[in-house]
């Protein structure tokens, strides 16, 4: 078995003064509360206000998500809701699109329409609690105009409701099944932002490293990739849309993925706190206090949860979830003990939830703010992970920033290097992984938990549903917006389309139809998957 990091660098078996002997403790970590954050950004922590606990949804139907976000509350989810969305939201086509149709609710929410959203939200408050949706790039500007389009209809006030509907332009690189190209991501990403920024929505964007670092990526690349795309996502949004940086630094959440290398996954929190606080100050010349303070997230990872042995998971959450809440995390949400079978089940749903009260309540964790702050190790841990980052990170300033390095190839090879590196690892035995290559049994023997399953025609009712649905809307307004939205589209990239998407949403178009006459309008075929032709006149 390997004595390294994740990243490849050997771990001594003891750690002294001289290890961190260059730290200086106002300069590198000030107290909790104080710049550069590394020990948190409350000085009570916990003390004043816990974690938000809350669990993913998403498995079939809006109504079945719905009846599932409601479990949940009475579960004990605390403070806020995350629905994963389906891979035909994801793409976006809609669920009765012919290769739709057997995935339409398979692994989340299919979302397609401001009718699901209604539905998603039937009995559900939009307010006192964070409203987070997961999913790709190309749906963050429709995601946004639901909210917009729904808090409108209840009669609330937008700047009542909070949480994160938008993500990063990037996710489709890593992993997800987003069929759209960079650039419409890219335009649709900044054209949500700068609605956000300029409407004072207090709605954040998902700059995620969890999905570069859930394909394979070890720690210190995911720090530089994160902060690579921050900085330029967040110059973007300063140069070209105009934005003032103490406005935009409001903007983007980062969801860490936080595997089971303990002390790593909190030394890695900690730099990260670090190093957007120095970028922040340094390059972007904050001028206020908050702007230098990125708010985080927790995932329990989701690629550390076997199928064989499944209750070893309980172990690997329950660790995962304590290195996020030490390292101070704002929001943690789990991977199950089903993690790599299915979406939750209600046992396994429960057994998360009931990890983090746990870890809240009766460790006492929650008591002290940066608990592990001053240890040789962790320091050491924290002030390597963050030197490694910054080389990657300098690598991919060479290369003209982070959408260069896309475009160049350079984290796609990255990412897949480093994934095969960590399979290698496992088939050496340099990794060892209980109940996979360490500790196995045979598969007769193997406990059988219980599996939330979706059936084929419960994804073809979906479908079906929606082309029916479709039928009976007010076709002069929907060919109105659509045409609107069309015509908007063919402008410069400086156009915000945000007003026409909500005019569109508020019509009930669908996600399919919308980015489908955007594509058009930017000379792409209206179906990504070129099964479909445009039943719109827009001539």
């Amino acid at each position: 078995m390997k004595r390294e990091t994740d990243y490849g660098h050997p771990i001594k078996s003891v750690y002294t003064p001289k290890d961190v002997k260059n730290l200086d403790y106002e300069r590198d970590l000030g107290d909790p509360g104080s710049y550069p954050y590394s020990r948190g950004y409350h000085p009570d922590g916990y003390r004043s206000r816990v974690w938000t606990q809350r669990m993913t949804a998403g498995l079939g139907s809006s109504r079945r998500t719905n009846e599932v976000l409601k479990k949940y509350r009475e579960m004990g989810q605390r403070g806020g809701m995350l629905v994963i969305c389906d891979r035909t939201n994801a793409m976006p086509i809609d669920p009765d699109h012919p290769i739709g149709r057997k995935e339409a609710g398979v692994l989340g929410w299919p979302g397609a329409s401001l009718l699901e959203f209604e539905e998603l939200m039937d009995g559900i408050p939009l307010t006192g609690q964070s409203i987070t949706l997961l999913g790709s790039c190309a749906m963050s500007s429709i995601r946004l105009a639901y909210v917009v389009a729904l808090a409108e209809k209840r009669g609330v006030n937008l700047s009542e409701v909070h949480g994160s509907v938008t993500e990063y332009p990037f996710c489709n690189l890593f992993g997800q099944t987003d069929a759209q190209p960079l650039d419409l991501n890219l335009k649709l990403w900044l054209d949500s932002s700068e609605f956000i920024v300029r409407n004072k929505i207090r709605m954040r964007s998902g700059i995620l490293s969890q999905h570069f670092q859930e394909s394979g990526g070890n720690n210190a690349q995911a720090l530089a990739v994160e902060m690579a795309m921050l900085k330029e996502l967040c110059k973007l949004l300063v140069d070209e849309r105009g934005l003032d940086f103490d406005d935009v630094a409001f903007l983007p959440y980062e969801l860490v993925s936080v595997g089971s290398r303990f002390f790593e996954e909190i030394a890695k929190i900690r730099a990260l706190r670090r190093m957007w606080a120095k970028m922040a100050k340094e390059t972007f010349k904050a001028r206020k206090e908050k702007s230098c303070q990125l708010l985080i997230a927790v995932h329990t990872s989701g690629r550390t949860m076997t199928y064989q042995q499944p209750l070893n998971n309980i172990a690997r959450c329950a660790i995962q979830t304590l290195a996020g809440a030490i390292a101070g995390c704002t929001a943690i949400d789990n991977a199950c003990l089903d993690n790599a079978h299915a979406e939750p089940s209600p046992l396994a749903a429960r057994m998360s939830l009931n990890t983090q009260h746990i870890v809240a309540d009766e460790t006492g964790v929650a008591d002290v703010v940066d608990p592990l702050g001053g240890s040789y190790f962790v320091e050491y841990l924290t002030d390597k992970v963050e030197e490694e980052a910054y080389k990657i990170w300098q690598k991919i300033e060479d290369l003209g920033g982070m959408i260069a390095s896309v475009q160049k190839g350079f984290i796609q090879k990255m990412l897949k290097d480093s994934a095969q590196e960590k399979q290698r690892e496992v088939e050496r035995g340099d990794r060892l992984i209980v109940g996979v290559n360490e500790l196995v049994i045979p598969p007769e023997e193997d406990f059988q938990i219980p599996i939330q399953e979706l059936k084929s025609e419960d994804s073809e009712e979906i479908a079906t549903r929606m082309e029916e649905w479709k039928k009976t809307r007010n076709m002069p307004l929907l060919q109105k917006t659509i045409t609107q939205l069309y015509l908007d589209a063919k402008k410069e990239d400086r156009h915000n389309l945000m007003p026409s998407i909500i005019e569109a949403v508020k019509a009930y178009a669908t996600a399919g139809e919308m980015i489908g006459v955007i594509r058009k309008a930017r000379g792409l075929s209206y179906d990504p998957l070129e099964t479909i032709d445009c039943p719109f006149n827009l001539d």
